[in-house]
């Protein structure tokens, strides 16, 4: 694997191959959503999306090996996943969805006030803004019993009583497909910053929701991402899932090639041996660990039969799920209710489809009603930003947040295919809060409307 710094002279290296090699330039992807109306049991659901319109592992070496020899045994699970056609896990329907709308404090998220969505808060005080700009602008195993061996009670973390314990950082990286195909230095510097920022930040850990590329098998695109992402290797762990531009309809692309397993040592486990695509790592965020479950665009049912095992195996530990369609604005991808009137949802594309192709609302009810250690889902896709936060019956909270913003200012002068923005989650133990950021260290400017600047509750 090639492995390229963020500098100057590489993002113009960059900049000069894709214009000579790009591949195509795709509009199929999210451009905004038409919303449908809320289900009974959002009975509290409160829009306040915005569309393209609106105004550590500190060693990489470190990973868990606990976790690590767990997965590498894992046989009735992964082989009873492996079958196209396992049935489905229903889950029980939930007591409510609670949409939260918690009012930015002015303590907790700092910023000047501005007259539109998008305020320009360029100053690089750590402590008051987002932060600087850089310089220029593994077949999880074979046996379902030792994935148990690392579900002990000891595998939850560090002992959160006492002092509070300094708030850590957890970045989560929306749609980079236009940075590879069109825009590769506003991702160098997206990925520079992070670097830039790690101690100062406390950062750990990076969070990429899919669509790392434009087209599937365009090498040029794919070395971008390649050479961006890999600036962190060795220094903040990162996550990635494929989103329906990283795969073609039989889920193949190049993905796997460019990420392989083998070459990211901090990844705990892979639902196949060699593929990046279904992926769950054990890591510390700050004093807690987490178990990060990484899943493909429209996770076939096997997926999800793999990713419930996975969360069995370590019930101790509050999980995140990364997966690339899952919200439309404030409400789940749901087709059994509204069919076709939520736009790019995950059948549409018609991957794969005799295994099975599951929306949020499939994700919802198959794996994280019965999985209650479930706290936190991320997803990308559709252009905008938006949350929703459910109950299920046992009154545990799932908070649920879509970042993308690819289409942002599309049509205009000002369309850089995102403009580099990204969410800083600053996760504070002490105050049991997580305070959501979204700044662009391109521009060096935040987003402070309430659907890009909030805080919630850290669940654990």
């Amino acid at each position: 694997m090639v492995r390229v710094s963020p500098g100057l002279g590489i993002r113009l290296a960059a900049g000069v191959l894709m214009v000579l090699f790009s591949g195509c330039f795709g509009t199929d992807d999210s451009k905004g959503w038409r919303q449908g109306p809320a289900d009974e049991a959002d009975a509290d659901f409160h829009p306040h999306h915005r569309g393209r319109d609106a105004a550590p592992l500190p060693d990489a070496a470190a990973a868990p090996d606990a976790g690590r020899d767990a997965v590498s045994a894992v046989d009735a699970a992964v082989d009873a996943v492996a079958a196209p056609d396992a049935d489905d896990n229903s889950g029980s329907a939930v007591d409510a969805a609670v949409d939260t709308v918690a009012a930015p404090d002015a303590e907790d998220n700092p910023g000047s006030t501005v007259d539109a969505a998008v305020d320009a808060v360029a100053a690089p005080d750590a402590e008051d803004n987002p932060g600087s700009t850089v310089d220029a602008a593994d077949e999880v195993g074979s046996s379902a019993d030792a994935i148990g061996e690392a579900a002990s009670p000891d595998a939850a973390g560090a002992d959160l009583g006492g002092e509070a314990s300094a708030p850590v950082t957890v970045i989560v990286l929306p749609d980079t497909q236009y940075y590879s195909s069109l825009h590769p230095d506003i991702y160098a510097v997206q990925t520079g910053w992070i670097v830039e920022q790690q101690s100062a930040r406390n950062i750990a850990l990076a969070l990429h929701v899919g669509d790392l590329v434009d087209t599937p098998n365009s090498h040029p695109q794919w070395a971008v991402a390649n050479s961006s992402m890999r600036v962190l290797d060795g220094l903040v762990p990162y996550v990635i899932v494929s989103g329906n531009h990283d795969m073609d309809a039989n889920r193949a692309g190049l993905m796997n090639n460019t990420f392989p397993p083998s070459t990211m040592p901090w990844i705990t486990g892979t639902m196949t041996e060699g593929q990046i695509d279904n992926n769950y790592t054990v890591v510390d965020i700050g004093p807690q660990k987490w178990l990060v479950l990484g899943l493909e665009f429209g996770p076939r049912d096997a997926v999800l039969t793999w990713a419930d095992a996975v969360l069995k195996a370590y019930p101790t530990l509050p999980a995140i799920i990364v997966t690339h369609a899952y919200l439309y604005g404030d409400v789940r991808y749901d087709y059994a209710a509204y069919g076709s009137t939520q736009n790019y949802y995950p059948r549409f594309y018609e991957f794969t489809p005799s295994e099975g192709i599951n929306d949020g609302e499939d994700i919802w009810q198959k794996l994280i009603v019965p999985n209650p250690n479930v706290r936190l889902v991320f997803c990308g896709h559709l252009t905008g930003a938006g949350r929703l936060t459910s109950l299920r019956a046992d009154g545990s909270r799932v908070h649920q947040m879509l970042s993308d913003y690819q289409w942002l200012y599309a049509g205009t002068a000002d369309d850089l295919g995102g403009s580099g923005y990204l969410r800083i989650l600053q996760f504070d133990y002490g105050k049991k809060e997580i305070r959501v950021q979204t700044y662009s260290p391109y521009l060096g400017k935040s987003m402070t409307d309430d659907a890009n600047q909030f805080t919630i509750s850290l669940e654990i």
